[in-house]
């Protein structure tokens, strides 16, 4: 993900989130240390993106979203095996994140790649909503086409 990508990013956040993030929280990130920002992209249209936190040997995945148009078409999984890959690379033990309560299409894609309920966070969104927090353990040594 570069800055240039961020008018694409916003559009697609606003459209996929109740509370989207704000676009000076891609910029810091974009500049973070331990940050990491990818787009996937076909010509010059975003697809969908994924941001990602390094924090001791954690990785937080932070924020997910693909294009309406172009969802149910591998990109999220695309997106979702780079973060796993980034946390091997990086020799994570785990990789956690928050979903919505309300968000059952998230949660069943997450359960898919082998992540599990870890606890809730109350009100933790801006509106109110609960968060579950999911984790998934890292096994070191193992690619991502090895992990279920």
């Amino acid at each position: 993900m570069q800055l240039s990508d961020l008018d694409q990013v916003m559009t697609i956040e606003k459209a996929s989130f109740p509370t989207p993030w704000k676009r000076s929280f891609f910029e810091y990130d974009l500049r973070r240390k331990g940050g990491y920002c990818f787009v996937a992209k076909e010509n010059d249209e975003i697809l969908g993106y994924v941001n990602a936190w390094h924090i001791g040997d954690e990785l937080h995945l932070a924020n997910i979203a693909v294009a309406g148009k172009s969802r149910h078409q591998g990109i999220g999984s695309a997106l979702l095996t780079k973060i796993i890959d980034i946390a091997l690379e990086n020799n994570c033990t785990r990789i956690f994140l928050e979903v919505r309560v309300s968000n059952t299409i998230g949660q069943k894609f997450y359960e898919k790649f082998g992540f599990t309920t870890f606890y809730l966070r109350k009100k933790y969104y801006p509106d109110g909503e609960d968060a579950i927090v999911y984790g998934k353990n890292i096994v070191l040594g193992f690619k991502t086409n090895q992990l279920k």
